[in-house]
């Protein structure tokens, strides 16, 4: 109910938002030579000549270009999700974001493709539409304010159950009051939680009476799996009484972080899953590292080259070092890196094991002596790795994320750790940008990729991404 609710406060925004730039367009097209005007008078240089548009209809494209970005990015910044827009700063902040990504879109799009068209009524439109996008926003978190905060439009929801989640979605509840939901009171269901700090207006065998007795809209149930008998004989009690019954799932005692419903058929399934971020925001993720990869591998071709002869020089073996590791849900793949250590570093392993300075599964030591003298320059600067941007291209690996693991050490990990494999493994990490391998317990380390997989998202990767630059330039922790 809480999803459906906002999902009808969500279409509208998104409605509104198509609206607002379809008459920003107009406005941007029959007005531009005024603005322009406008703002030469002010002192600002906005055009010396002004060219004279094409007909509407060849700017059409424009608008329909403009509309899919500006959805894409206002989804994938989180604008029609409920109260992640509940400051005036931060509704300008992505109403600029997304004008500044279509701005640079179509700008980019239209010199690919060849095609001339008015930059200056471009500007016009995206800047019009950040201005008129975030006083629609504005005027409507006032007008929901406005009518909440006077007791207006209302629905009142009852809880049955006194536990935890009951507790959480009441919470939940209070901190979104564009929703439109009161919660009323509270329904025990005779178990030992404690009803301290809640309003319990009934019990089993009140409930009817109290359904009857107040003017309830919605019933949601909670601790289904322990009261299942209970919660089916008040659902139907308040099924009968015309009220809508929602049914919480907490048939399993899991530390789920995600979970929703889908049919298959006739038969609803639950889905339970850690799998980390949004859809879109992961789609976007990955043309990232495909984009920035494949531009890294370009403009980095003549230091990939020198390194190469370097190699070839200073010891016998191969360029790249090739080793197989786990990815995404327990892919294997072959990870790429410039050669650091002898031909032979695999054969000497098994007698430097007892010499292990990292807790836990991973081996690392200190003075590796199979590293090279051209491998310690490479490892000190991290340029040994670069040759994992053909691993991003193709799509083993991401930009940011846990580093990826050896088979031998996945057989070794516990329960819990595995979750490590269910984002796409990086080039850097959390753990890359805090002290590398002065982090000596692969427990810290695991804690540290695991609160990145459940805090994802594009922002974090950016931040990490920016952190690694110092990190790498200081040599911090490589060995």
């Amino acid at each position: 109910m809480l999803k459906s609710n906002w999902k009808i406060v969500s279409r509208f925004e998104r409605l509104t938002d198509n609206g607002v730039v379809v008459a920003s367009f107009l406005l941007a097209y029959h007005f531009r030579d005024y603005f322009i005007q406008l703002l030469n008078s002010f002192g600002i240089s906005a055009a010396s000549e002004l060219r004279i548009l094409a007909p509407l209809n060849e700017y059409l494209v424009v608008l329909g270009f403009a509309l899919v970005l500006y959805n894409a990015s206002l989804s994938i910044q989180g604008a029609y999700r409920s109260m992640r827009l509940g400051s005036y700063p931060r509704i300008a902040s992505v109403m600029l974001t997304a004008s500044a990504v279509t701005f640079l879109s179509l700008g980019a799009m239209f010199y690919l493709l060849k095609i001339d068209l008015s930059r200056s009524f471009i500007a016009l439109f995206c800047g019009l539409s950040a201005v008129a996008l975030f006083v629609e926003r504005v005027v409507v978190l006032l007008f929901l304010r406005f009518i909440r905060a006077r007791g207006k439009n209302f629905r009142n929801l009852l809880i049955v159950g006194t536990g935890e989640q009951a507790r959480l979605l009441a919470k939940k509840i209070a901190s979104e009051p564009e929703l439109g939901l009161r919660v009323v009171g509270f329904v025990t269901l005779g178990g030992a939680e404690s009803t301290e700090g809640l309003r319990v207006i009934a019990d089993l065998q009140s409930f009817e009476g109290e359904l009857k007795k107040n003017a309830i809209d919605d019933v949601i149930f909670t601790e289904i799996g322990r009261y299942f008998s209970e919660v089916q004989e008040l659902a139907l009690i308040a099924s009968d009484e015309g009220i809508t019954v929602s049914l919480a799932a907490d048939f399993f005692s899991l530390e789920i972080l995600r979970s929703e419903v889908s049919y298959f058929g006739e038969t609803p399934l639950i889905h339970y899953q850690r799998v980390p971020g949004d859809f879109l925001q992961l789609i976007l993720k990955r043309m990232i590292d495909f984009g920035a990869s494949f531009v890294g591998i370009i403009a980095l071709s003549p230091l990939l080259f020198l390194i190469t002869i370097l190699i070839r020089m200073e010891s016998r073996g191969p360029v790249f070092f090739r080793q197989k590791r786990v990815g995404l849900n327990g892919r294997i793949f072959t990870l790429y890196k410039f050669r650091s250590m002898v031909h032979n570093a695999e054969e000497l392993l098994p007698s430097l094991k007892s010499r292990n300075e990292m807790e836990g599964p991973v081996f690392k030591i200190k003075d590796d002596p199979r590293v090279t003298k051209l491998g310690r320059i490479l490892r000190r600067w991290s340029i040994d790795e670069l040759p994992q941007l053909f691993n991003v291209l193709r799509g083993d690996m991401s930009l940011v994320g846990p580093r990826p693991p050896l088979p031998s050490e996945v057989k070794l990990y516990e329960r819990k750790q595995r979750r490590r494999l269910s984002m796409r493994p990086g080039i850097t990490c959390t753990w890359q940008v805090s002290g590398r391998n002065e982090i000596p317990s692969f427990e810290e380390w695991t804690k540290l990729d695991l609160d990145y997989i459940d805090n994802w998202s594009l922002g974090r990767d950016i931040r990490l991404l920016l952190k690694t630059i110092p990190a790498v330039l200081s040599g911090s922790g490589a060995r």
